[in-house]
């Protein structure tokens, strides 16, 4: 069963509500500056018109004879009993049924206002669609690299901790940290004085040795005709082979010992093994180091060419190792935040496995580096050239859009916007490549495309074409508004 009440306080809240947006539209369409001027004319013209004494004359005589003839049809029709008859029905069936009919006509009223509103908005949407401005750009066609990008840091081929191989006390720093040194170059002296203390202690000892040596063999020499003769015994004879043997071995160890002091009275002059730059001194004058287990007295690195280490993922392992095949990768290195300038290198070697944990692999790329402008430890971005595309279609990256469904564009044909969904590849600087959905020559939109739409009116402001078509456009409307 129907609830009257509820029903008609639905009816009620509907026409409040129907009311409102009346109300909102009527103040957008009065807020309009062209409605605005539109109504003022007609205002001016109504008064102008009310002026003109004949026409109010007309006017006058139009609505007194107007009044007249309403008073004598609405005097027939009642007195007429065909007419008469339904009335009397309709009014007894109101008087004893007021709160339906009430319903009734707020629901007639909500269904026309309803309708009402529907056309307004109906004639809103069929409204002419104003021309949107764009810009644009000329896709085309160039040979572009095939590249795979990723980043690594820079570290040095030959990266050297200096150490101590003696020890003792430094005594001098031959170096300016932070300078680049040759391969020879002093670094570091430790205190000579005791191992040249044992070097000639070594060569004294060898002396003496020598010289029991000689004794020894001359004193063999002459017991060998005594030998002969019976004159002495078998084992007196053998024990001077023995001494001079042994001082002869004696002779052979003071040699090594003058060797080993030479090696280590070198050790205490510690100079660069390589061609490189020196990195921040560890000790001073005066410390006291240890052989093999001291500290690292000093860093030297070369520079002229670093190692980049990087990984690419797994899936780009098949494609890397077939390029690879035909030559050797170019491999092009960018500093973040170091503008658009780039260093050449190229790719030494794949590794002989994928991480498991990582699903990736590591490469290993030589990037020259005659001007000193990279540094070992320093982040960079990678690009591997793998090969080249021939006529590929570039576009500007503003003008590729992306959406649920992918990257979308907006080719102007004509002065219409046309949406392509395309297939997008590599970016190439400030152009990305349209693999399928944009032709070379077409025209994509570069600049305005918020709020456009398929099939949408526009005007191309890059296009000449357009320009003038847009200013006689534009002066024609600046005409309609000062008449």
């Amino acid at each position: 069963m129907i609830n009257i009440n509820d029903l008609k306080d639905r009816g009620e809240k509907l026409i409040k509500y129907v009311r409102e947006k009346a109300q909102e539209i009527k103040n957008d369409v009065l807020n309009n500056e062209k409605i605005k001027d539109a109504l003022e004319r007609a205002r001016k013209l109504k008064s102008d018109i009310l002026k003109n004494k004949e026409v109010k004359d007309v006017l006058d005589k139009g609505m007194k004879l107007a009044k007249e003839y309403k008073e004598k049809i609405v005097t027939a029709v009642l007195k007429n009993d065909q007419i008469k008859g339904p009335l009397d029905k309709v009014f007894k069936y109101a008087r004893d049924n007021k709160q339906k009919l009430r319903i009734i006509g707020v629901v007639i009223v909500t269904i026309f206002v309803i309708m009402h509103v529907r056309g307004c908005v109906e004639r809103n949407r069929k409204a002419k669609v104003q021309p949107r401005l764009v810009q644009t750009a000329i896709a085309r066609k160039k040979t572009v690299p095939i590249y795979v990008d990723s980043f690594g840091t820079l570290s040095s081929p030959e990266n050297v901790d200096i150490k101590a191989q003696v020890t003792g006390k430094i005594i001098e720093v031959n170096f300016v940290q932070g300078k680049e040194v040759a391969k020879g170059d002093l670094l570091f002296t430790i205190d000579p004085a005791p191992y040249q203390a044992d070097l000639d202690k070594a060569e004294a000892a060898l002396k003496k040795d020598m010289v029991q040596l000689k004794l020894k063999s001359d004193t063999l020499e002459r017991n060998m005709s005594l030998i002969e003769k019976d004159l002495i015994s078998q084992q007196e004879y053998e024990t001077y082979q023995t001494e001079v043997a042994a001082l002869a071995a004696q002779v052979e160890l003071d040699k090594a010992d003058i060797e080993s002091a030479k090696i280590n009275l070198n050790y205490c002059y510690i100079k660069s093994p390589i061609d490189g730059l020196t990195g921040k001194r560890r000790v001073d004058i005066g410390n006291i180091v240890p052989a093999n287990t001291g500290p690292v007295l000093v860093n030297v690195k070369e520079i002229d060419e670093l190692y980049l280490d990087f990984t690419l993922p797994e899936r780009d392992l098949a494609e890397v190792r077939k390029a690879m095949e035909d030559n050797i990768l170019d491999a092009q290195v960018s500093v973040p935040g170091d503008g658009k300038k780039t260093y050449s290198g190229k790719l030494e070697f794949i590794d002989n496995k994928v991480d498991d944990d990582t699903g990736t692999f590591a490469l290993r790329a030589t990037i020259t580096n005659d001007d000193r402008a990279l540094w070992p430890g320093q982040f960079v971005t990678i690009r591997l050239i793998l090969g080249t595309e021939k006529d590929a279609v570039l576009v500007p990256y503003d003008a590729a859009q992306v959406g649920k469904q992918g990257y979308y564009v907006f080719v102007v044909k004509g002065h219409k916007a046309d949406l392509r969904d395309v297939t997008a590849g590599s970016r190439q600087g400030d152009d990305i490549v349209i693999e399928k959905g944009v032709k070379a020559g077409e025209r994509v939109v570069t600049v305005g495309q918020l709020g456009l739409n398929q099939g949408m009116p526009v005007f191309d402001t890059t296009s000449k074409v357009h320009q003038a078509e847009l200013k006689s456009f534009a002066d024609k409307k600046a005409k309609k508004i000062t008449r």
